[in-house]
């Protein structure tokens, strides 16, 4: 009886809180075509993309390259491995036969997984580390095999971060996530057997905090007689905090049923959980997108095949928004999200021909809600 409360609770608030009459509208930017050439990407593969101030950086993981693109689909910089990219890129020539005028340059990359943007248009690139330069950890229980490239607004390489920080002498382990924070910290996500480990680094790439996110970290009374798996974390830009996305399970004789899910805010000054919010029911469980400010926090659920559910959730068990992205009609074979600045949705969606760069202006309706 007491589940059953809760969950006609959330529906409730889930429904009182729907603005049915508000709608985002998908604008697609540009589009890229398949290929190996300079702005052509992999054909379905994944790729990453981040967004600052309607500069677009997208990485292909198989071409190991890194893209910046305008909001007009401007190539303005690549940066290629040239073992694994053709020659055109080198002497590609416009029209009249003179050179291009984008920055194209070499870079080693091996392959890199995951990219983010300071407001600065400075950059960081979450890459594979060469199998020789590979460390074991008995921390971690698993294989180091991550760096990562930070580079200056121009696509130089400033330094490469290990644990310890600039010139870090030991590798991350595997690589989930990157944010920049408004003050320019840089935030490195990594998965290891015993769970999330967080490094927290300043503008100056020096080692802050060091976070093992598993569930000891979250208040014991609030999880007990669960089975409580941490699924996503995301940095607030404006302060030292963590959000962590949770969900809950119950143990029914010899079944586990899913129980709810939630958002726990965790200050890294105080070491501790300074509140938690429970997140809506949907059909399918929200993803943690990232955070916007200080705690805006955005989730996405998948509705069907061509739309998704936007949650945003202002840090006072209220929700600031509540609305369906439509992805359009066309037959979606690959779809890559990511939170841009000023809490402006992006995405790379690819098509059996070509792959769209498409943006929400979520920002506006959180303008509308204040």
């Amino acid at each position: 009886m007491k589940k059953l409360i809760l969950v006609l609770l959330a529906l409730c608030l889930f429904a009182c809180s729907r603005k049915t009459d508000v709608e985002l509208e998908k604008k697609s930017m540009f589009t890229l075509p398949y290929g190996a050439l300079d702005d052509e990407l992999t054909p379905l593969a994944v790729s990453k993309v981040a967004m600052n101030d309607g500069f677009f950086y997208i990485i292909d993981s198989s071409l190991a390259k890194m893209m910046k693109f305008n909001s007009y689909g401007d190539l303005l910089m690549l940066q290629y491995n040239q073992d694994k990219n053709p020659t055109q890129i080198l002497v590609h020539k416009n029209g009249d036969d003179t050179p291009s005028n984008k920055a194209a340059m070499p870079f080693p990359y091996i392959e890199p997984t995951q990219i983010a943007v300071a407001n600065d248009q400075a950059f960081y690139v979450a890459d594979t580390l060469p199998e020789l330069e590979t460390v074991w950890s008995d921390t971690y229980s698993c294989m180091l095999t991550s760096t990562v490239h930070c580079f200056d607004p121009h696509g130089k390489l400033i330094c490469d971060l290990g644990q310890e920080g600039r010139a870090g002498a030991t590798p991350f382990s595997r690589i989930t996530r990157i944010e920049a924070t408004d003050s320019k910290h840089l935030v490195v996500h990594t998965q290891t057997p015993k769970g999330q480990v967080i490094y927290w680094f300043d503008d100056n790439y020096t080692l802050l905090h060091t976070i093992l996110a598993d569930t000891s970290i979250l208040p014991q009374k609030e999880i007990d007689n669960h089975i409580v798996e941490i699924d996503t974390l995301a940095a607030s830009k404006a302060e030292p905090m963590l959000f962590i996305k949770t969900d809950y399970y119950t143990e029914n004789n010899d079944d586990i049923e899913f129980y709810k899910s939630s958002i726990f805010c965790y200050d890294i000054a105080l070491e501790k959980c300074i509140w938690s919010m429970d997140i809506p029911m949907a059909e399918s469980l929200y993803q943690l997108m990232g955070v916007y400010g200080k705690e805006q926090i955005y989730l996405v659920s998948p509705v069907d095949d061509d739309t998704y559910n936007l949650l945003i959730l202002d840090g006072a068990n209220n929700i600031a928004v509540n609305t369906p992205l439509a992805l359009g009609d066309k037959d979606i074979q690959l779809l890559e999200l990511s939170l841009g600045s000023h809490g402006i949705i992006t995405a790379l969606i690819s098509y059996e021909d070509e792959v769209s760069a498409v943006w929400w202006r979520s920002d506006k309706l959180l303008k509308e809600e204040k």
